[in-house]
């Protein structure tokens, strides 16, 4: 199980983003914990109006957490394993927020203006 000091740092990364994608950010970490219980996040941020989740998992999360030896055979496949279920998750995760608003989360589309955001009619009106 994961510690509650591990569950708080994770859901912390949630200020680099609009309330409105909160919702995705925390499903998306129920979701990884069934996939990648010891997972990290490294950066989570919004670029070109879509989710930007960087994250460690499987062996990358091995390395960074001290170990100094490359996995067993059997070890470095159940890591591979994990990281690709986790990426596919933070890429569909990805692909979603580009049809919600990152303020209020109602559908949303990508606006541009100086910069990119996706926002819904009234979030665009009010922008």
């Amino acid at each position: 199980m994961v510690g509650q000091s591990q569950a708080s740092k994770r859901i912390c990364h949630l200020h680099g983003v609009g309330p409105g994608w909160h919702p995705l950010l925390l499903r998306l970490h129920e979701e990884l914990l069934t996939v990648s219980p010891g997972y990290s996040v490294q950066q989570v941020k919004e670029k070109y109006g879509t989710l930007r989740i960087y994250l460690l998992t499987g062996l990358l999360r091995h390395l960074h957490e001290g170990g100094d030896m490359w996995p067993e055979p059997h070890e470095a496949d159940r890591y591979k394993q994990e990281d690709d279920a986790a990426k596919l998750l933070v890429h569909a995760a990805e692909q979603e927020s580009a049809t919600i608003c990152e303020y209020c989360g109602n559908p949303g589309q990508a606006r541009e203006r100086f910069w990119i955001k996706t926002l819904c009619d009234d979030c665009n009106a009010c922008r």
